[in-house]
């Protein structure tokens, strides 16, 4: 009973704080429609904050009276930006997703979350806004989330809005996007992640950000261009990004050469972490150039770590180097200028790679994926060759046709009056089509997943070995270079399964850049936890890893003192499968290896081995590099051996010598051959070892009639038939 009057009570309590909230939601949001706020958010980089200037710019123009707040983190790129385009700026907490294998990590994130909602639901409550509207990205959680609850639970009346800036959708985003009115999308392809509500609007640029003449604002930069030079500008976003700052230092020494036909304009980035200071790195590393480089650097380079009137820096561009982030893009585009993009890596549905494979294929920009290997200390890294950058920017510097189309391409390709097609919508002045129309009238390509890629390609590999292309299958140049940038994620992936794609797909896309990634898989010997040794594993990389590494090399056709010395140490491998792939390697390079004493014992040694699958591929070994008598008395002495397939392989090795003329047909031969046994305890319609025996006998006929000592074969032919064969 007392239970009941204790629920009872908690129920009343918890209707009389759901009405009072209810009437106060709704008192105030009467009152506060008299002053109409729009509320912004969305932020951690300037791609989120860019887009929502935009199309405050467009609200301004509409509704000069209305009070816009920027609610974002403090310390962020908002907390730089917004400031200076006199809009009121309010924080909240927020915390990014970073995945739910660290406990401690998760429950933080969850906590600050659910603190951040509440701060958020404190500014809604005291603002009632008329419409909230965001770009994503975790800064926006807690504001969205107090949002909807507000407008769901206690039916405020709020607009709520997105716009989602690349093709696959963050995860804030795509997880609220079907609770709120619209979702607006800067490709048609995102539209299948909202079905429902989701509006093509295309990506809304500032208005700022438009065609300019450069000597307009020559005068006005905090920097000097001397005259004829080309201007290439170089940045990495908001923030910065490693991999495109230590590129273009280290691409300084190769366009020196250069320097009084170009000058370099570098954004360095706001970046100021524990884990990258983008002004300190780059500093350190200009100071570790030439000194001749570095005193002649002002003459052809300027560096800084943000460009607030980033149009003016556009206008002067002959030449961006970027990210491609939907931002960046857009605002390249509706410049018309050419670019090369250095897309992001290992990001949500891979976008920036999405969008700059867009824009290549549009014939405005050409793309340089970074390159994911180790660095000194063995730690996972992105990368851009310095030397390959600047080649790719002389290169293109010095082709005017080419960069006067990649600007008019760039032009055709920026989808123009997003903000106002995303203003009419939130006004309701226009209605969208439905995009269940839209998506039926798309045709979309198909997806090569990884698993379909290489199926695909293993078919297309074991049809003809000898004249494989993976351009058969894929057809297409830029997608074998993007399946060949994909293969380093795959080969550096955290989990031995993903790696093991990564292994086979660098052999069947024939990507010898990542040798090098396979011979340390080969050659690895981390030992793993006690725990996993329990379940039996040996090395960090597993034992399929390395025999599939093994067998990519095979494929990829090299073998040099590196490939030479990872087969030595694969020949001790303890994982039987990977002994007997090592084999198999030696008799693929059996032209390079042939009559190397050096390989021909160690196939020797392997026919001691416990395996008998290692036996049965070193004998055929020996059988592709023996270059004497030696070889036979190895292989005849396998006769008697218990495994058949391994006396079937011994008798391919005979054939071989006999193929390669290194034996001739001889009563030696014969005798030893009598020794065979050629039964097998397998239930097979046809015995391959019966098989293989008769094809020796075959070509020793030939070769006996030819030098017209057929009788010699008859002697020896009846009573190995009678005794053998039967």
């Amino acid at each position: 009973m007392k239970i009941l009057v204790l629920i009872s009570a908690i129920i009343a309590i918890l209707g009389s704080m759901y009405s009072f909230l209810y009437v106060f939601v709704r008192l105030k949001a009467r009152s506060a429609h008299k002053i109409p706020t729009v509320i912004l958010s969305g932020g951690g980089t300037g791609g989120h904050v860019y887009p929502l200037l935009a199309i405050l710019e467009e609200i301004r123009h509409r509704h000069p009276d209305y009070r816009i707040i920027y609610i974002g983190k403090a310390g962020k790129a908002e907390d730089h930006i917004i400031p200076k385009e006199g809009i009121q700026l309010v924080y909240t907490w927020a915390h990014p997703f970073e995945g739910i294998k660290n406990p401690i990590k998760l429950c933080w994130c969850l906590v600050v979350t659910a603190l951040g909602t509440i701060r958020s639901m404190v500014h809604l409550l005291r603002l009632m806004p008329l419409w909230v509207i965001s770009t994503g990205g975790y800064v926006s959680a807690p504001t969205i989330t107090a949002t909807l609850v507000l407008k769901h639970i206690f039916k405020a009346p709020i607009g709520v809005f997105l716009h989602e800036q690349n093709t696959i959708p963050g995860r804030v985003n795509l997880l609220v996007g079907k609770w709120v009115d619209r979702v607006f999308v800067s490709f048609e392809q995102t539209l299948s992640f909202f079905p429902e509500n989701g509006v093509i609007s295309g990506y809304p640029v500032r208005q700022s950000i438009a065609v300019i003449e450069q000597k307009t604002f020559k005068s006005d930069l905090p920097f000097r261009v001397p005259p004829d030079r080309k201007v290439v500008f170089i940045f990495g976003g908001s923030q910065g990004a490693r991999t495109i700052n230590r590129a273009v230092v280290d691409a300084l020494p190769y366009l020196f050469h250069y320097r009084h036909k170009i000058f370099i304009v570098h954004g360095r980035g706001l970046s100021k972490t524990p884990i990258y200071d983008a002004q300190r790195d780059t500093e350190e590393r200009i100071a570790r150039l030439d000194e001749e480089i570095r005193r002649e650097l002002p003459s052809f380079y300027y560096g800084q770590d943000y460009f607030y009137n980033i149009q003016n820096i556009y206008a002067i561009a002959d030449l961006v180097v970027a990210r491609s982030g939907a931002g960046t893009i857009s605002e390249i585009a509706a410049m018309g200028k050419p670019s090369i993009l250095i897309p992001k890596s290992g990001l949500p549905g891979d976008h920036q790679v999405m969008n700059a494979r867009a824009m290549k294929q549009a014939g405005a920009a050409y793309v340089i994926y970074e390159d994911v290997t180790r660095d000194e200390n063995g730690q996972i890294i992105e990368r851009v060759d310095g030397q390959m950058l600047a080649q790719t920017i002389l290169r293109i510097l010095q082709d005017n046709v080419f960069l006067a189309t990649m600007g008019l391409c760039a032009k055709a390709f920026f989808q123009r009056n997003a903000s106002k097609t995303i203003v009419d919508i939130i006004e309701s002045k226009s209605v969208p089509i439905p995009p269940q129309k839209i998506l039926a009238s798309m045709e979309i390509p198909p997806v090569w997943t990884n698993g379909k890629l290489l199926r695909s390609l293993q078919l297309a590999y074991n049809k003809n070995p000898s004249a494989y292309n993976p351009l058969d299958v894929l057809k297409d140049e830029d997608e074998l270079e993007y399946f060949r940038y994909r293969v380093g994620r795959l080969l550096n992936d955290p989990r031995w399964e993903i790696r093991n794609v990564g292994v086979k797909l660098t052999g069947y896309l024939l990507h010898r850049d990542k040798l090098p990634n396979l011979l340390r898989m080969i050659e690895d010997r981390t030992p793993v936890s006690f725990w996993r040794r329990l379940l039996g594993g040996d090395f960090q990389e597993v034992g399929f890893i390395r025999r599939n590494a093994l067998k990519s090399i095979r494929i990829l056709g090299v073998f040099d003192s590196n490939v030479a010395r990872a087969v030595e140490k694969a020949l001790e491998d303890p994982y039987y499968e990977v002994r007997a792939e090592a084999c198999r390697v030696v008799t693929h390079f059996s032209e390079l290896l042939a009559g190397k004493d050096v390989w021909f014992k160690r196939m020797l040694a392997k026919l001691g081995d416990p395996s008998f699958e290692v036996v049965m591929e070193a004998a055929i070994a020996i059988g592709h590099i023996g270059v004497d008598n030696r070889a036979l008395e190895a292989l005849l002495s396998l006769g008697t051996h218990y495994f058949w397939q391994v006396r079937e392989a011994a008798l391919r090795g005979i054939f071989k010598l006999l193929e390669r003329h290194v034996i001739s047909p001889s009563p030696e031969i014969y005798k030893g051959l009598e020794g065979f046994i050629l039964t097998s305890t397998d239930f097979v319609p046809l015995f391959p070892i019966r098989k293989t025996y008769c094809e020796i006998l075959a070509l020793c006929e030939e070769r006996l009639r030819k030098r017209g000592q057929v009788q010699e074969l008859h002697k020896h032919k009846s009573t190995t038939e009678q005794e053998k064969v039967n």
